[in-house]
């Protein structure tokens, strides 16, 4: 490989997890040889044709922006590991299955009563109870297989740990 070439791949795989990165690196080299093959055998110079087949593969930071919309980041990688724990917390025992989401649902149910009682500063509190709980009760169970949904994940964290979304959502 190539000192234009590592360098093109540092860029295009910036922040990527290992396993996108590995999966990048192996599709680029494979797309990166053709090319210069392909240059090679229309008679261009061994430097020429690697700079021909650098030129191919285009901008390294425009790939890495479209590597980041469909593959893991690091950072979503270090998210799907923490949230292991928590499936396997919740999600394997049955009475926390049911018990947690029953929490919020009873806290909003007990919030609309309230609400019909004329009770309004106790309903505002319930309710608000009730969805800060679903929030949190619904991530363990919630499938993190794709960077799309590992987002959600990310934002309800964000959201319940007082982060802003909208700073902290990419490295």
């Amino acid at each position: 490989m190539t000192n234009g070439l590592d360098h093109w791949l540092k860029q295009a795989t910036r922040h990527s997890s290992g396993d996108s990165t590995l999966q990048v690196r192996t599709e680029i080299q494979e797309h990166y040889e053709l090319a210069r093959e392909a240059a090679l055998e229309r008679g261009a110079t061994a430097e020429a044709a690697e700079q021909e087949a650098l030129t191919a593969l285009g901008d390294a930071k425009a790939a890495n922006r479209q590597y980041r919309r469909v593959l893991l980041t690091s950072a979503e990688a270090r998210l799907l590991r923490e949230g292991t724990w928590e499936s396997r917390a919740v999600c394997s025992h049955r009475p926390a299955r049911t018990l947690l989401p029953s929490l919020a649902v009873a806290a909003l149910l007990a919030a609309a009563v309230l609400f019909r009682t004329g009770t309004a500063v106790a309903a505002r509190l319930l309710l608000l109870a009730g969805v800060g709980m679903s929030q949190l009760f619904i991530v363990p169970f919630l499938p993190v297989y794709t960077p799309a949904r590992s987002r959600v994940v990310r934002y309800v964290k964000l959201g319940c740990a007082g982060g802003d979304a909208a700073t902290s959502f990419r490295p």
